[in-house]
This record gives C-alpha cells, structure tokens and sequence, in this order.
C-alpha cells in the first residue's frame, strides 16, 4: 500500500477480509459437501434394498451391491442392459414417460429363469445436464409368493366350503356365529348376513339343549372336539344334525373361537326309530314264542305225567318220567331266554341250577342227602343251538347219577363247565356212589340215555371221554354257531 493511497486502506482492508471470509466459507461448504457425498455413497452402498439410477430411456446408470445381488449379474453387464430387457414377455410394457411423474410401481422380472418382483420408488430428478431417475427397490418375491398361495389356500377353502353339502359354522363361546356356509344358510333359510352375529342356542330343541351345553363345554379342554347330535329349527321344521366341533386356538393357546361342521341326518334318525320300533316288536313276539313253547313243553309234561299215573308198571312210569325231565330241560331253556335281557343267549349257571333243582325234586331227592356241587363262571353264556343238548346231557348224565349211583341214598355230585384255553368248553359230571359195572361199555349200552349222550356229543360237534376209575364223564366242545334256516 503506498503511502500516497492511504485513504484507500480501509476499503483495501474490508475487501481483504471479505474474501477472506468467502474462502473460508467456500473451504467449509466444500468440505460438507465431500462429508455430504461421502455419506450418501456409503448410504448408497450399504442400503440392504436395491437402488437403481436409470436414464431417460431407462438404461442403468448406477446401482447398488443390493441391486447386483438381486439382479444376479456384474455390473460390466448390467451398466449395458435397459430394465425393460428384464421384463418377462406376458408383462405390461414399461412408459418411462410415467415414470418421470414419481409413483410406486411392481414390477415382474425375469433373472436367469425365475421371475422376481421389484417393488420401485421413483424419483426424477432433473439437472442442468440431463434428468435421471432415482429408484429405490424393495424385493417382493418371497412375500408375493406367500401371498399367492395364502389366496390359493383361501381359494380353494372358500370353494370347498360353498360348494360342499356339509354345514360349516364358526362360532365364539358364547354361541355367537361368526361365519356361515352357504349350505348351513340354505338350511336355516336366512341369509348369510342376517345369520352372522346371531346366536344358534335359541334354535336348538329344548330337550336337546342341556347336552348341547354340555358338549360346549367339553370344547373348552382337550382334546378340544366334540361330537354332538341335536334337532335344530329350520325352514323344515325341526331337524336332526350331526355335529363335528373343534376349538381354535391361538397362538398363545388362548381359546379363539369354535368351528363347527354339521350334517343332517333326519333320515337317518327316522330311518333308526323304524328299525328300533321294528326290534322291540320283534322281540316282544320273540318273547311271546319263547314262553309258548315253554308252556306247550310244559303241557306235554303233564299228558305223560297223567298217562303214566294209569299204570301199575314201574318200568314204564320211570319211561314216562325219564321223557318229561328230558321235555324240562328243554322247557328251561325257553324259560330263561324269555326272561332274559338278551334273546339270544342265556346264562348257563343259572339254567344248570333250575335244571338240577328240577330233576332232584323229580327223583324225590332229598338235597341233604345227595348233595350237587355246581361249578360254572357266571359269565359263560350260551346261545340255544349249545345250550339244549349241552343241557340235554347233563340232564341224562345227571338222572343217571340219582337212579343208580346211590342204593343208599347218599353221596355227591360234581358238576363243572369250564372254558379251556383254546376256547372251547369243558364239560365235567361225576359222582362219589357206586362203580360201574366191570361189563359196562357206553358203545355197546343199549340204554336210549347212553345212546342219547353219544348223539349230542356228536351234535356239539364235541369229543366224548370217560374216566372208568373215576366215574367222570368229559365233554369237550365248542360253541355251535347260529345255522340260518330256510
């Protein structure tokens, strides 16, 4: 500064500083902007999405390792590629004239075969050079995957729940539906709307109801399912419906709700009260025949016990007794099958006991001179196809026993049924009286109780033996199956 300009040095001063300031500032605003930048490339490369910077035709620019990896390519070759080559052929064309307006779009991409789904963010973004477009991606694939087939699934549920006769009903606890079929609809003859919200309770019979709430209640443990039957007012009158419930759980396994699939079964229901109307009369007459033929067996009876009375023969009036014990025998069986709860077969130990007790009082036995002991589960059970001529035979091996064993009119009967492993029955008769005679051979015996005794052995399909020293008689048989006749 010379000194001949001094007057100038203020401004020289002012001016001097000011640049100063403007360098400084500069330096500071470079700076920030290389800070700026430096963390926007970092954001750039490290984002986890990808981001994508396209031309005005839609040739890439500039992207992100996100944006190789979901592209599944190097970028020597994607910096030579448009994103349109990327479009599968069935897709809608792109207009990069939209794109420069900034929306969202979704776009289907074919890489390497295998169709993925973008999700793009536009940004245009104009300069003094050229104008650009920034896009940020969000790969959709695996969601637009779980998305399709969640709507598959519902496709196919919904389809087969309108389509299927079976109603479908979910309900929360308190019997409030939430859903309704179409069919379930159809049968009440509401529609959907008017069902929904209401509750079903009031609909079900009142004889039906306490084990209706009852099988609700069953739903709130496990196994949580329940089968119920009850009639339900429809626009038919009150109906029959088969009902599968099954609680639905959350994920916590807090109770949700209850879904419940129901099928009428009116027909079924009437269809069962005919058959059972059908079985009581059935078994009502069977009963009925049952104690006819008791009686008639019983009248038979009498006619011999008359008939013999008008003979002086000993011989023919033991014939005449020896046939009636074999007609009570008979007559017993038809006794306890009608007094029975089951027609079809009756509890041997309870006939073998009236059988005995029948032939001691024939015989004029005095029971505490000649004692029977009777060994017999209360559980064996026969049919009437085993049980007459197993019967039959204990009444011969038994009358038998009381004619000729005890002279002296003492002794002891033993009387067991057992059933064997192999499931056959074991029949055994003995007595403490007298022994056989040494000539006595059941085959050679002309006796018709002897005879009578082989022949139901046979007819039970069974094996005779006897013990000689022991003078015990075994039968070992089966039980004879029903034979339908013609």
């Amino acid at each position: 500064m010379l000194k001949h300009n001094l007057s100038k040095l203020g401004y020289a001063v002012k001016r001097a500083l000011k640049e100063s300031k403007e360098h400084l500032e500069k330096k500071i605003a470079e700076k920030a902007l290389k800070e700026s930048e430096k963390k926007f490339r970092a954001l750039f490369e490290e984002n986890k999405n990808p981001i994508l910077v396209l031309s005005e035709d839609g040739k890439f620019t500039e992207f992100n390792q996100a944006a190789l990896d979901f592209m599944e390519t190097e970028p020597s070759i994607l910096l030579n590629q448009k994103i349109q080559d990327y479009l599968p052929p069935e897709a809608t064309p792109i207009d990069m004239e939209d794109w420069f307006t900034g929306r969202i779009v979704e776009l289907p991409l074919k890489i390497n075969d295998d169709i993925k789904i973008l999700e793009l963010t536009i940004t245009p973004v104009t300069t003094a050079e050229k104008n650009i477009i920034f896009t940020t991606g969000r790969d959709l694939t695996e969601q637009k995957r779980i998305e399709n087939a969640l709507k598959n699934s519902e496709e196919k549920y919904r389809l087969m729940v309108e389509n299927q006769t079976d109603m479908v009903i979910k309900f929360n606890p308190n019997g409030e539906i939430l859903f309704a079929s179409p069919s379930y609809s159809e049968v009440l003859g509401r529609d959907e709307e008017k069902i929904v919200g209401s509750n079903f309770l009031p609909l079900v019979h009142q004889e039906d109801q306490e084990k209706t709430y009852r099988a609700l209640d069953k739903l709130h443990n496990p196994p949580y399912v329940v089968f119920l039957e009850h009639r339900l007012l429809t626009m038919h009158g009150w109906r029959w419906i088969a009902w599968a419930d099954k609680a639905i759980m959350d994920d916590e396994g807090n109770l949700e709700a209850f879904v419940g699939v129901g099928r009428d079964i009116t027909e079924r229901k009437l269809a069962e009260d005919r058959i059972m109307k059908s079985l009581r009369e059935k078994e009502v007459l069977l009963r009925e025949v049952h104690h006819r033929v008791k009686n008639n067996l019983q009248i038979i009876s009498t006619l011999l016990s008359l008939q013999s009375a008008q003979s002086d023969d000993q011989t023919v009036i033991d014939l005449y007794r020896e046939s009636q014990n074999r007609i009570i025998s008979i007559a017993l069986i038809h006794e306890n099958l009608y007094q029975s709860d089951d027609l079809n077969s009756i509890n041997f130990k309870k006939y073998v006991e009236s059988l005995t007790d029948d032939l001691f009082n024939s015989f004029g036995v005095d029971p505490g001179n000649i004692k029977i002991n009777i060994k017999i589960d209360d559980n064996v059970i026969m049919g009437i196809e085993t049980a007459i001529p197993c019967g039959l035979i204990i009444n011969e091996l038994i009358s038998n026993a009381l004619k000729h064993a005890f002279p002296q009119g003492e002794g002891e009967i033993y009387l067991e049924l057992s059933k064997k492993d192999n499931g056959k029955y074991l029949l055994k008769i003995k007595d403490n009286g007298k022994p056989f005679p040494d000539e006595f051979e059941i085959k050679n015996t002309d006796t018709l109780g002897m005879k009578l005794i082989s022949n139901l052995a046979k007819q039970l399909d069974g094996k005779l033996t006897i013990n000689w020293k022991n003078k015990e008689f075994l039968v070992e048989f089966n039980e004879l199956e029903y034979m339908e006749r013609i």
